[in-house]
């Protein structure tokens, strides 16, 4: 039997952790983004560096974005010298993607910019505050990101 005043404040709760959890993650995408590179171009980026060599349409898949889409973001990457096609040694049709040193220093600057902006926002808590802090990201991974995963893609 279920608590209809638990039950909407588990709502009100999942609503606002929503809410936080997009905020946040649209504004730490953006410090990584310049006027050089967009935010879809440095997702892409950053999963060849996490990855390794892709073929294109498994980046696409993962970005859950059209082939067409993940083309022409492809296009500007290697034209920025960012990204190199290879060809993939298993199917003659297919190419690898592969990050280049210049593309890797792009990341390493975004993944820093990124990290700068929330030390910046973490720096000014008190003592209590940031002990909070840390037992709600431990909760948040605990809840979030060790739970068993049935059907997500990350």
């Amino acid at each position: 039997m279920s608590d209809p005043a638990r039950e909407a404040h588990v709502d009100d709760i999942v609503a606002d952790l929503h809410r936080v959890l997009l905020v946040s993650s649209r504004r730490l995408r953006s410090r990584a983004a310049s006027d050089e590179v967009s935010v879809a171009q440095f997702s892409v980026l950053a999963y060849l560096h996490r990855e390794g060599e892709a073929t294109p349409g498994r980046v696409a898949d993962f970005e859950r974005v059209s082939p067409p889409v993940m083309t022409r973001i492809i296009a500007r990457l290697e034209e920025a010298g960012w990204v190199a096609r290879r060809p993939h040694p298993g199917d003659r049709r297919q190419v690898l993607l592969a990050l280049t040193e210049a593309g890797a220093t792009i990341v390493e600057e975004g993944r820093r910019a990124r990290s700068a902006w929330l030390r910046e926002r973490v720096d000014g808590l008190d003592d209590t505050q940031l002990g909070q802090l840390e037992t709600a990201a431990r909760m948040l991974r605990d809840v979030l990101l060790d739970a068993p995963r049935e059907g997500v893609r990350e």
